[in-house]
């Protein structure tokens, strides 16, 4: 389950940002993350909401999630598809000559909070 070990960094983040920016509390986070990872949305929330008792002015945080989906370019034929399965091959051609072009992201794209 790396789920929670990538909640406890973001926590991290969120904590060392509410701290520089001077915030009372932080209201809310909201990553995206790319369908390579095969996270589950539940699990992340479900982890947040354990872990955030655990910091000092994440009591009312709520996580929410944008999943990015997987696409692909082919390098012979320069069609760009997106898939669901672990399968690099061009629908167009056949090739597996093919480049990942997102679905593979993981970042915060905005934290919240408030001040006093």
């Amino acid at each position: 389950m790396h789920e929670g070990a990538i909640i406890h960094s973001l926590l991290e983040i969120a904590k060392d940002i509410r701290i520089k920016e001077d915030l009372k509390e932080i209201t809310e986070v909201k990553i995206v993350v790319g369908k390579f990872h095969q996270i589950v949305e539940e699990v992340m929330i479900t982890n947040f909401s354990f872990m955030k008792a655990e910091y000092e002015g994440f009591e009312n945080a709520v996580l929410y999630m944008t999943e990015k989906n997987v696409s692909v370019k082919c390098e012979d034929c320069n069609h760009e598809f997106t898939i669901d399965e672990p399968i690099l091959m061009c629908p167009n051609c056949d090739s597996f000559n093919t480049e990942l072009i997102s679905g593979k992201e993981l970042y915060i794209e905005t934290i919240e909070g408030m001040k006093d």
